[in-house]
């Protein structure tokens, strides 16, 4: 009976911790040298929904960096999202992280939208977006 009632309460943990879901979002990860990007994924239900599919690289007017990030929804119905650029320098350490908020982002089922992020500093040589779903950040 000790034995059953064990078997129980494990399966009764595993029921309640498989409902919880990491909302930590989606990060991309541009470097603008060479042109490369890794995505880190940390919400599979975002990785499943969401891809960016370009980023290109200039300068603005003033020479600082900018990055324009294409997304592309990868279900039918509409998506509520928001999404924050933040800015590195060569060392890898983030410029000016208070400054960047988080901005919404309604992605049309299967459309493709195009974001942009001028950098807040001249350091800044590589950039990183993060996509969160809009229900998880409330």
């Amino acid at each position: 009976m000790k034995l059953l009632s064990v078997i129980f309460s494990i399966m009764l943990a595993g029921i309640f911790f498989s409902g919880c879901h990491t909302t930590a979002g989606t990060s991309v990860v541009m470097n603008h040298e060479t042109g490369g990007s890794v995505i880190y994924e940390g919400n599979t239900r975002l990785h499943n929904s969401v891809a960016v599919t370009a980023v290109t690289y200039d300068k603005v007017p003033s020479g600082l960096n900018r990055v324009n990030i294409q997304l592309s929804s990868l279900i039918q119905r509409s998506q509520h999202l928001q999404y924050r650029i933040a800015w590195f320098n060569s060392e890898g350490m983030e410029i000016d992280a208070d400054t960047r908020t988080y901005r919404p982002l309604v992605l049309q089922g299967l459309d493709t939208v195009t974001v942009t992020g001028v950098a807040n500093n001249p350091a800044a040589v590589t950039s990183r977006i993060r996509i969160r779903e809009w229900r998880a950040a409330r």
